[in-house]
């Protein structure tokens, strides 16, 4: 396994290192991921907590091992694909934007999945793996693909999920920027009355 140094994360901070050393990479192994494994990850982000309960989130996976991964990794912008078809597993989270019973908007949905994307990533870190989330996904490609009701769901995001391989496997631009980031400040975000 690849060392990643957190030094400077958890020196500025007093939350668990599950949280600190979460961290988004872009060198992956192409590791095999079991079905099981996998389903533990989602199984994880089922149990999130929702607006009504409503569970607004749906999760579109592929093994690397099946033919649709191909298919997933030409849904990512072109920056993503050189380093995404490398992981175990490539998926997307879509919204669904309405409530299912009262049939009106979920101003929350997003929000909701937001947090289902968290329990995932969580789930995978417990397991040994890493997530990258991606925004620069041909959302309208993935909707047709995937059939989606447009009028009531939305393509939030694309998503990778595997082991962390050494930095020397990117391109030279993208082994620069592969360490953890760091984050602001606490009173930056956050006051207490």
């Amino acid at each position: 396994m690849n060392e990643v140094d957190f030094t400077t994360r958890m020196q500025s901070s007093c939350a668990d290192n599950l949280f600190v050393k979460r961290w988004s990479p872009r060198s992956f192994d192409p590791y095999e991921i079991e079905y099981a494994q996998l389903e533990k990850i989602i199984d994880a982000a089922r149990w999130s907590p929702s607006c009504s309960n409503e569970q607004p989130w749906k999760f579109y996976t592929a093994l690397s091992s099946n033919p649709a991964f191909s298919k997933f990794v030409g849904f990512l912008s072109e920056g993503n694909q050189d380093w995404a078809k490398q992981t175990s597993v490539l998926g997307f989270i879509i919204s669904r934007n309405f409530f299912e019973k009262k049939q009106r908007i979920n101003a929350l949905s997003s929000f909701d999945c937001g947090a289902a994307w968290m329990s995932l990533t969580l789930q995978a870190s417990l397991e040994g793996l890493y997530t990258h989330g991606m925004g620069g996904i041909d959302r309208e490609k993935i909707s047709d693909f995937l059939e989606l009701d447009s009028d009531k769901e939305k393509v939030l995001m694309g998503f990778a999920i595997g082991k962390i391989a050494d930095k020397k496997k990117l391109n030279s631009t993208l082994q620069q920027r592969e360490e953890p980031s760091t984050r602001k400040n606490l009173n930056c975000i956050w006051k207490n009355f």
